[in-house]
């Protein structure tokens, strides 16, 4: 359909050893093997050990690189600024297998630029080598350093909102697969010290659009940590186990605990604020980031772009995508409509020459919302779901990007599954030295300084050559301090995000 047979062939087989090796399970724990190489180095900083210092919720969600098996894992790493880590627990699903409730240790290594290694041991039967960018000393990209490859995010712990399970107003997005069914969740529940109180829910299985009945969505108190375990029911019948993680007040993440219906997925729920909401409370212009499958296997379908609402009508926007190896590149957004319920549910449709895309956004805020594709004319298999942010910057030049960013990405090629975390600085003048530490299906190498150039529209969309990497690198900008980067090369499906160091 949209790409070469040989792209297919890989893909096809990866899925064909997924579903034929499930008892192979090697959760987030790598084989003992260690970091290969060293961290990415170059680049400056004020950064050290002392840097990471206590209690961190960590995800991850990712690929066995021997089988092609999707897996996920979550939890808690406590780090007490001298390079150790004192104590923790660990969560991991992979089809039908799981080990909760793993006390962890280990220990860490972080340069001045904020690059490193953590090694836990501990974790879901053996032990796990990450390999770690600190975008501030509260948040840090990882990647695994070992056979396996699985991308995320570690964020620091508020203590004082760890003593009991959630209370508010969330607005939550949830990514499972179960053999070849994807899901895509998004909705909105309201919780009084982890009772619920009322939710609504929409949901992509596979390229079907539904929006039952949220019947439940109820955290029991936590175990430890701030970590708990709980579930949501969807009417008619459909009741899913969750394990969930306190980062504060506002921001709880999500691992999917059923493993007897071979459903594993992560997600995160967020304090909802700003309603209630009306068509004016969506205005300005909005990057978007998403991921997501079809039937051609996991990870199949990477989106970054931006579009300008106002008043209900989507006014302008472009993107730039890859679905199965296939390249859009600098798409305009032409046309579109948007209603908002007071609730912060929006009903959208995006229109351009390649597709009518017709999404719900539930609404964090005024300046964020978590999406799902309801449908999209190109390929109706499609199962996506992403994050729209606020863009805060009103007009970009090479000038206004300037720093050094923390850089995390997630996918694969035709050839390879791929993870790639680094520190990526812009000059201000359009240069670009990329230090990055790769993990090509389990191998894991550390190119050193590569250079290149960018170059930086004033919507905020900017292309980048890295020499031996990519020619074809595309950042959608939330602010000159953030954005969604995408790999447009044909044949390639990684994405991921970029946030200046401070």
């Amino acid at each position: 359909m949209r790409t070469s047979t040989d792209f297919f062939t890989t893909k096809k087989m990866f899925l064909v050893l997924g579903l034929s090796t499930g008892m192979i399970f090697a959760v987030g724990c790598g084989a003992g093997a260690g970091i290969h190489g060293v961290p990415p180095g170059g680049g400056g900083g004020n950064y050290s050990n002392a840097s990471l210092n206590g209690s961190y919720v960590y995800q991850l969600a990712g690929t066995v690189s021997s089988s092609g098996v999707s897996y996920q894992e979550a939890g808690i790493f406590i780090a007490d600024g001298n390079g150790h880590i004192t104590g923790g627990i660990d969560d991991a699903t992979q089809g039908t297998a799981a080990s909760f409730g793993n006390a962890i240790s280990g220990t860490y290594t972080i340069a001045n630029n904020g690059t490193g290694t953590i090694s836990l041991t501990g974790t879901a039967f053996t032990s796990a080598s990450l390999a770690v960018t600190l975008v501030s000393s509260a948040k840090a990209y990882l990647i695994e350093a070992d056979p396996l490859n699985a991308a995320g995010l570690a964020e620091l712990q508020s203590p004082s909102a760890i003593g009991a399970a959630p209370t508010g107003t969330f607005v939550f997005k949830t990514h499972t697969s179960a053999g070849q069914i994807s899901t895509s969740t998004v909705g909105q529940f309201t919780v009084s010290t982890g009772n619920f109180q009322s939710g609504f829910v929409d949901v992509n299985k596979a390229g079907t659009f539904s929006s039952p009945t949220l019947a439940n969505f109820t955290f029991n108190a936590p175990i430890s940590n701030g970590r708990g375990t709980g579930n949501y029911t969807e009417v008619p019948g459909v009741t899913s186990g969750f394990n969930y993680y306190i980062v504060d007040s506002n921001n709880v993440r999500l691992l999917s605990s059923d493993t007897i219906l071979n459903a594993g997925g992560i997600g995160r729920a967020e304090v909802q604020s700003g309603g209630p909401f009306s068509t004016s409370s969506l205005s300005g212009n909005y990057v978007f980031g998403s991921k997501g499958d079809d039937n051609f296997g996991l990870n199949s379908v990477n989106t970054v772009g931006v579009f300008a609402a106002s008043g209900g009508n989507i006014t302008s926007g472009a993107f730039d995508s890859v679905e199965d190896g296939n390249p859009l590149t600098n798409v305009a957004i032409t046309g579109g409509t948007y209603q908002v319920a007071s609730n912060g549910r929006v009903t959208a449709s995006l229109i351009s020459s390649a597709a009518t895309v017709n999404q719900i956004l539930w609404m964090v805020s005024p300046s964020r919302a978590f999406s799902i594709t309801a449908s999209d004319t190109s390929d109706p298999s499609v199962t996506q779901d992403g994050t729209d942010d606020l863009q805060q910057t009103t007009a970009f030049s090479n000038s206004s990007i300037k720093g050094q960013f923390a850089l995390v990405m997630h996918g694969f090629n035709p050839t390879v599954l791929l993870d790639r975390i680094a520190t990526l600085q812009f000059d201000g003048n359009g240069n670009l030295i990329l230090n990055e530490l790769v993990n090509d299906t389990g191998v894991v190498s550390t190119p050193g300084a590569l250079t290149g150039t960018y170059s930086a529209a004033a919507n905020g969309r900017v292309t980048g050559t890295i020499n031996t990497v990519s020619n074809n690198l595309v950042f959608y900008m939330i602010s000159n301090a953030s954005g969604n980067v995408l790999q447009a090369d044909p044949g390639t499906e990684i994405s991921g995000t970029t946030e200046l160091q401070h």
